[in-house]
């Protein structure tokens, strides 16, 4: 019965957001394989499918504060905090769905090159043909990152000429699946269980960034607490903690 009630309340709040145009679920690429899942789940059971918009942090945040009003989103906490000050997220909307760091992924089958330490990872960088990263300016948390650090490791011109920009970091591992670049920068959730492509790494510890995700509301009724109920249960915990979601 409660499954139902869920289902029910979840074909109110898609049927609501598709009449304002707006998608009822905003999501980051980190938790997009995630999202996709717990989607394909409510498929299988025969239950209304919320409609999902994936992009950058950025971009989904910049569109929220702009006026855009999904039901859910799922952003860094920065993010977050970004569109809980505008005062539309109730006090109690906000739950976590855990943390990621930026990795290297590679075609899957290749050989991979040593990143433990900050040296192995700057020579891994150097050596490679070519390497495929989320375009900082469309607000890719990773794709950012990666910009600072090679401005950092002092190997940006060097870099240059290998590089690949990509709208959004899960197409530059997509790439490195097809085997079109050797490497690609992206958040590890992004990079985990994907076919095609193998996890090189983390980024060493003193080079790494961690990034907490957090699901929040931005209305408060049945629907939104039915879509925060989704991603907040066992099976959205075991489905972030499959693509490498860690405890916060």
């Amino acid at each position: 019965m409660r499954r139902r009630t869920v289902l029910g309340t979840m074909l109110l709040a898609a049927g609501a957001a598709r009449a304002q145009g707006t998608p009822p679920i905003f999501a980051a690429g980190a938790v997009k394989h995630a999202v996709e899942e717990l989607r394909e789940e409510l498929r299988a059971a025969g239950g209304p499918v919320p409609d999902a918009a994936y992009d950058t942090v950025g971009a989904l945040r910049d569109r929220v504060l702009a006026g855009e009003r999904p039901t859910v989103v799922l952003l860094s906490a920065e993010a977050v905090g970004a569109i809980a000050s505008r005062g539309i997220v109730p006090a109690d909307g906000i739950a976590e769905v855990g943390r990621t760091g930026v990795a290297l992924a590679a075609p899957a089958g290749r050989a991979v090159p040593d990143i433990s330490t900050p040296e192995t990872f700057r020579a891994a960088l150097l050596a490679t043909e070519s390497l495929a990263f989320a375009d900082p300016a469309r607000g890719a948390t990773a794709g950012r990152h990666f910009a600072t650090l090679l401005d950092r490791l002092g190997i940006a011109e060097q870099m240059r000429p290998k590089l690949r920009l990509v709208p959004f970091g899960v197409e530059g591992v997509n790439m490195a699946s097809r085997g079109e670049v050797a490497l690609a920068v992206s958040q590890a959730t992004e990079i985990i269980d994907r076919p095609g492509v193998q996890l090189v790494g983390l980024l060493p510890d003193s080079l790494q960034l961690w990034t907490v995700y957090r699901a929040a509301i931005l209305r408060d009724d049945a629907e939104a607490r039915a879509l925060l109920a989704l991603f907040t249960g066992e099976a959205a915990r075991v489905a972030f903690a499959r693509i490498g979601f860690r405890p916060v």
